[in-house]
């Protein structure tokens, strides 16, 4: 994982915690994110920090496609084909 080798394993574990939480708040309410139609059909974003978490809901699930950092070009990875599920 990046933030392990960039950062250190303790700041990469803090990190996957913060974000399972969030998660699971958002599996509660899994429609409080803002809708990023432009990037899929029914794609929805919530952010952690500096990190924008993408996601679907399909019937009972939710469904991470990525978590990116804000400084990342959102479009350009889209446009790659970053947001296919």
């Amino acid at each position: 994982m990046y933030l392990a080798d960039e950062a250190s394993e303790g700041v990469a574990r803090r990190f996957l915690a913060e974000v399972s939480e969030c998660l699971v708040r958002l599996t509660r309410f899994p429609g409080r994110g803002a809708s990023r139609e432009a990037f899929g059909a029914g794609v929805r974003v919530i952010f952690h920090d500096n990190y924008a978490i993408y996601y679907l809901v399909r019937s009972a699930e939710v469904v991470v496609v990525r978590v990116l950092h804000g400084a990342r070009n959102v479009e350009g990875i889209w446009e790659e084909g970053g947001f296919e599920s």
